[in-house]
């Protein structure tokens, strides 16, 4: 508590004024206006790459056996400037702050060089064929998260830090991922048949800490709302059945998405792949958004055309144009998008995905360049 009244708000200089309600008016009306930018988050080395210093290596916590250090405790804290300073001067009206969740005994697999930009660094993923519960023995002796209020010390601090008129998306994980990661996506795939009763209880048991992290920091009037991370899908369709999907997993998430706007917060999912079998089920739950869009999939303005009405849409701008293109291609496409989807409301511009270290910070850039000259021809302001 001490360290929280310590703590001192950022103050600028920033180009503009961030604001928080005109990202919540273009999430939840369809009131005409100057398109907001955001993403989920951006990686720590784009942020640095942005900042032109040393960011936090928050992979670093990702390691299995890491421990947090006090050089890492300083990095972090320094991480949470570092993130707001790149998202106010890449015109974000909020900040991504992670919540994570202490989920022990989760194992990864890492590529070195994952990115031509950045030389020597590390991409994780997880590992599909293993995880920490194979049984009910493994279930009765995990050590499951308790302590709440320390998971969300983060969230708070940057809560407390961010400059007048921005506000903290939280990004507390999400229950379809914590429950296969804690048990592997092969292994639970089986489980599904072998062991339905188990399943339920890891469903269960997850999606009340992840119920209990979310409730912990709703009383924060500087936390905006909840960036719930959740892959549910691949190119061709949903991991499991969409029906699977409905029964065991969506009613947690309509809880969560209830406790969320009882609070008078937003509910924004991210999931990659191709749910769209589940999206008038995720709609009905509550989610104000959708981000992670894919070209290959199902472009963000067929996206809009068919659900835009009912549900606000986050990026769209295809991770592999921006990877692979060049500015003129990514302006191009911009402006696509923004032509379709950006005159009604219910719209934010950003990223098919995320702010990723293998992306050319020029070509994000010029994404967000071409969205003020949009905005500016449009709405006759930038933001």
């Amino acid at each position: 508590m001490d360290l929280l009244r310590s703590v001192i708000k950022m103050r600028g200089p920033f180009e503009r004024k961030p604001d928080f309600d005109r990202f919540r008016r273009a999430i939840t009306t369809r009131e005409p206006g100057p398109v907001p930018f955001g993403d989920i988050f951006a990686d720590y080395d784009t942020v640095g790459k942005y900042l032109n210093e040393k960011v936090f290596d928050y992979t670093a916590l990702a390691e299995p056996g890491g421990k947090l250090t006090a050089d890492l405790a300083r990095g972090a804290l320094k991480y949470l400037d570092q993130s707001i300073r790149f998202c106010a001067g890449n015109g974000w009206d909020y900040v991504y702050c992670f919540s994570i969740i202490p989920f022990t005994g989760i194992t990864y697999r890492n590529t070195d060089g994952a990115t031509n930009e950045e030389q020597g660094r590390r991409r994780y993923y997880m590992k599909d064929d293993e995880g920490p519960i194979r049984n009910w023995d493994d279930f009765e002796r995990y050590p499951w998260p308790k302590d709440i209020h320390n998971i969300n010390l983060s969230a708070r601090l940057m809560a407390k830090r961010v400059p007048d008129g921005m506000k903290v998306m939280v990004i507390p994980g999400g229950l379809f991922e914590w429950t296969t990661w804690l048990m592997g996506m092969v292994p639970f795939s089986y489980a599904l048949a072998d062991q339905p009763d188990l399943v339920d209880a890891i469903i269960a048991k997850v999606s009340e800490i992840i119920y209990a992290v979310i409730e912990d920091m709703l009383e924060e009037p500087n936390i905006g709302g909840m960036f719930l991370g959740d892959d549910m899908g691949f190119a061709s369709g949903t991991f499991i059945s969409p029906t699977l999907l409905r029964r065991k997993f969506l009613p947690h998430l309509k809880r969560v998405a209830d406790l969320i706007h009882a609070a008078g917060k937003l509910f924004v999912l991210h999931s990659c792949g191709n749910i769209y079998a589940v999206m008038d089920d995720l709609i009905a739950a509550g989610i104000d958004a959708k981000n992670s869009f894919e070209d290959k999939i199902l472009p963000v303005e067929q996206v809009y055309q068919r659900w835009g009405e009912r549900v606000a849409l986050i990026g769209g701008v295809d991770m592999n144009l921006l990877a692979a293109g060049d500015e003129t291609q990514v302006r191009a496409r911009t402006r696509q998008i923004l032509d379709a989807c950006g005159p009604g409301g219910h719209y934010v511009l950003g990223t098919g995905n995320s702010v990723a270290n293998f992306l050319p910070l020029q070509n994000y850039q010029a994404m967000l360049d071409e969205g003020r000259k949009w905005n500016k021809a449009h709405f006759g302001r930038e933001y």
